[in-house]
């Protein structure tokens, strides 16, 4: 089973972490800081912000539709560039997204992890996340690039909670349930 990507919480998600760095910062560094408030959101509330599914590269985890957007290879990548827009390496922020999908454990999450690595530059961030679990157990050692699914649930696993793969699963299908009654 994969999480579903949600693509205005992404969007919104990106803009809170660019909003705390006075509106630009490296997009290496905006993958980083998202894919480390998803995988401690998704141990701690059994849901990450973004849903979106990772892969084990060069450089460390990446978000997989998130970079997509930033590098304009997504068919929604017109609406990402309407707020944030790729600048050579950087990502700049244009026009507030919002934060109106966002819950408010979500947003104090973002703000935490960019206040923790705060002075941490990018290929400090890329080192860290080569020390998660997740990421040793996806990617060859002798690999010199190439794209390896990270499942969710070796994330989990990773940080010592595979007691809460059941509740991902079961907050996956209610997530489901509604947008099949809700039509999302």
């Amino acid at each position: 089973m994969y999480l579903r990507f949600n693509f205005e919480k992404s969007l919104q998600a990106a803009g809170v972490l660019l909003q705390l760095e006075e509106g630009r910062m490296p997009y290496i560094r905006l993958l980083k800081l998202l894919y480390i408030a998803d995988r401690e959101m998704l141990a701690e509330a059994a849901s990450p912000i973004t849903g979106d599914r990772v892969y084990a590269m060069r450089n460390g985890p990446v978000l997989s539709h998130v970079y997509s957007l930033i590098k304009g290879e997504s068919s929604r990548s017109n609406d990402w560039f309407h707020h944030i827009e790729t600048q050579g390496y950087a990502a700049k922020l244009r026009d507030d997204p919002g934060r109106g999908k966002l819950s408010k454990s979500e947003v104090e999450k973002l703000t935490d992890v960019s206040e923790r690595y705060r002075n941490q530059d990018r290929w400090e961030l890329c080192d860290l996340t080569h020390d998660f679990p997740e990421w040793t157990q996806h990617f060859p050692q002798d690999s010199d690039g190439g794209a390896y699914l990270i499942p969710w649930e070796d994330i989990l696993t990773a940080q010592n909670k595979e007691d809460m793969v059941r509740a991902v699963e079961e907050e996956e299908a209610a997530r489901r349930h509604l947008d099949l009654v809700f039509g999302e």
